[in-house]
Order: C-alpha cells, then structure tokens, then sequence
C-alpha cells in the first residue's frame, strides 16, 4: 500500500485529513465504484442480447473498478474452453489453441484448477513465472502486452456446479486483497447467471424448435399423407377399371378423376400452408400484412373460426423483425383454434401515424372461453416462444384475458438493421 506523507500536525498537507481518513475516503470511493459496476453487471445479464456482449460488459466493469490491467471469462463445456469476455488484452482470435499448446507443453493451468475444485486460486507474481517458462512460450506474447503481476482465477458456479472461470491480472502495486477477492467473487457469480441464462435460454428455443417440428409432422400425416394415400387407392382402382377385364365407363373414369383432382388440389393447398409457415416473409412481393392475410385465410379455411385483419400503415421493417411478428400471429392464432373455442379472432397490427420509429404492436383478440390462470402465469413453450421473440427485439408481450375471451398484445421499438 503506498504510503501517505504527513505534516508535524500529523495530517495530510493536501486535504487535511489524517491518513486513516485518506485511506478511508479512497476506500469507500471503490466501494462504491465496485457497488456500481456490481449494479450494472446485474443489470447487463437481464437486458442484454448476446451472451459475448454481455460478458465484455462485465470484463470492463472489473477493470473499471478496480486495480486490475486485463480480465478474462472463460466458458468451459464439454471439455472444451473458449473466450466469452475479456477486457484489456489485445484481440488474439487463436487464444484457445496457443493456450492449448502450452498444456501439451505440460503449462501448469491454474485456471482448471480453479474451475475443478470450484474454489479460488491466487498467485503472486505469476506473470514473471509465465514468462520465465518455456511451456507457456505460444502465449508469450499476449500474456506481455497488458502490465500485470499477480493473478486471480474464480470460478464461475451456478446451481452447484462450474460452468467457467473468471481470471483477473492485477497491476504490480496491486494485491489480491480479501476486499478485491471478494468483489471478483460478485461478478464472477453475475457472468455465472448470464451463461446460466444462455443456456436456459438456448434450451427453451431447442425445445420449441422440437415442438414446431413435432407439430408440422403431425399436419403432414394427418393432411397431406393421407391425402396422397387416397390418391394412391384412386389411382389403382382407376388403373383397374380401365384393364382388359374391367368395367370401365366414361362416366367412371370421369368421376374418379375428378376426386384425384379435388385431392391433388386440396394437397398442393396444406403443402403450401406449410411451406409459408416454414419461410412466411421469403415469397416475393410479400410484405408482412400480406403474409399475415395469406396464413389468416389458412386459418380460417381449416378450422372454421372467422378471423378479421385491421391493419394501418406501417414504418419500414427488419425483415427478421417481420418475421417474428408473424411468428407471434401464428402461434396466437394456432392457440385460438387450439384452445380457445372461439368462433371469431381478430388481428391487428399497427404503429402510431407519423412516427417511423415505432413501436410498432400486433394484438391477437377471440371471444372464446379464455386461458386458465395457470397457462398465463407459467406460459407454455408457445407463450415463452412469443415472449423471447419480443425480448429480441427490446419488446414486451402480454397475455390476458378479457371480458369476451382472451387477448395476446405484443409491442416492439423498430429497429434499423439487425441484432
């Protein structure tokens, strides 16, 4: 710690406080700049959109904060590490793979260490060790560049278990004091709940996808399957009365052509319902109002429920956001013939005139008989699916009931360009 001069009277000549206060003052100064970057770490792991931003953004909180020259996070899975957040260091792509040439050089990785045992490890004056070694000769030059001494490697815990570790280069006037550990110790437990939150996250769209895919191979077999099927037995009754031997007509043959035509046509038409789910936006010279006509007349044709479509101008639009708005319309309506026992829906996407920045809402409206308490509350993989792609894009979604059946309300800023 370096030492403050006093004058005869036994206090600092520049502020007039005695030593004990100067330190006390510099040291609840950052506490309050690690409270700070704590807050904002926290903040970061609930709004942010990518794993990678979200943990530089804490990378850069800790250096901010403290008296620490580089930070990096790792993720460690499946045996494998990669760098997910760092602050400090000079960009080094292959990072990875020279840090794996020092382990086959027999590079003693404290890290690991820290990340297998799930308990901390410190050590001074690593960085004249590192460079004393040979076995760490492929990361020479990177672990060089930033002004470190001794090192701190926290694990990054969640639920029980390590999921990656945090290693923080302090400055050479700098030590791994309790205070400083201990606030490593934070922030290694926010980009623990970030990655945790990825992988939920990543888990909940993987099952969504398995739905989807589930569903639309339900549709296939119960629509065009066993259409095609029916035209398969037309087919070889019609071959039948027109062999040497058979009965046939004019009349007969015109008749079971006719119904392998009405087949045909009612198959190309459930083909198509699904190659517009698949890729709704991708059709030329469709906008997202005439996507959402097209799968409402799907919709309504199959199931009998009457849907209307209000509408009004709308700004320009990313077209990964126009397709997640229609995916939110889709899975709304594929709840009202589901579940709501409804007779009418009705869909309205709109933006405030005059305002090219949004935000722009899409509501889903029936009068059936409404969603339990506990569907709302919990949500299904449908309504998490609806909710994520609003959180996409920095939108909201709500879901309630209503006096005349139930209401799904989903409103996004517009964004210019992609996430």
């Amino acid at each position: 710690m370096t030492d403050v001069t006093t004058n005869a009277a036994g206090v600092c000549p520049s502020c007039g406080r005695p030593p004990g206060e100067v330190g006390g003052f510099d040291g609840a100064r950052r506490g309050q700049r690690r409270l700070a970057a704590i807050a904002r770490a926290a903040s970061s792991v609930a709004d942010a959109a990518s794993l990678s931003v979200t943990l530089d953004v804490m990378a850069r909180e800790v250096v901010q904060a403290t008296h620490i020259s580089a930070v990096q996070i790792l993720r460690v899975e499946g045996g494998t590490m990669r760098v997910v957040g760092k602050a400090g260091f000079t960009d080094a792509d292959d990072f990875p793979e020279r840090l794996e040439d020092c382990r086959k050089l027999g590079a003693p990785l404290m890290f690991v260490k820290a990340f297998r045992t799930q308990k901390r490890v410190v050590l001074a004056h690593r960085k004249a060790a590192v460079l004393a070694d040979p076995r760490w000769k492929p990361l020479h030059e990177i672990m060089s560049a930033p002004d470190w001494d001794a090192f701190a490697a926290v694990p990054l815990v969640v639920r029980g278990r390590a999921v990656g570790v945090l290693n923080a280069f302090y400055s050479p006037a700098e030590e791994p004091n309790p205070e400083n550990l201990e606030f490593l110790e934070c922030m290694a437990d926010q980009a623990a709940m970030a990655v945790d939150s990825a992988d939920l996250l990543a888990r909940s769209r993987q099952d969504a996808q398995v739905e989807e895919r589930a569903r639309l191979a339900r549709e296939l077999h119960d629509s065009v399957v066993q259409q095609v099927f029916s035209m398969r037995m037309h087919a070889k009754a019609l071959r039948a009365q027109v062999e040497p031997g058979g009965h046939a007509t004019p009349e007969k043959v015109r008749m079971v052509a006719d119904e392998l035509l009405g087949l045909a046509q009612t198959a190309l038409a459930d083909l198509r319902g699904l190659v517009l789910q698949l890729h709704p936006l991708e059709l030329a010279g469709r906008s997202l109002v005439g996507a959402v006509r097209t799968l409402a007349e799907g919709v309504q044709a199959t199931s009998g429920v009457r849907i209307e479509i209000h509408d009004s101008e709308l700004p320009a639009l990313p077209t990964e956001q126009q397709e997640d708005l229609y995916r939110v319309v889709q899975e709304a309506l594929n709840n009202v013939v589901k579940h709501a026992r409804a007779t009418t829906a009705i869909v309205t996407i709109a933006a405030p005139p005059g305002e090219p920045a949004g935000p722009v809402t899409v509501e889903v409206s029936d009068d059936g008989v409404g969603l339990p308490h506990s569907r709302t509350e919990a949500g299904t993989l449908g309504l998490v699916s609806m909710r994520e792609r609003a959180q996409r894009w920095r939108g909201t979604m709500k879901i309630e009931n209503t006096p005349d059946g139930c209401r799904v309300r989903v409103t996004m800023p517009v964004w210019e360009g992609r996430l």
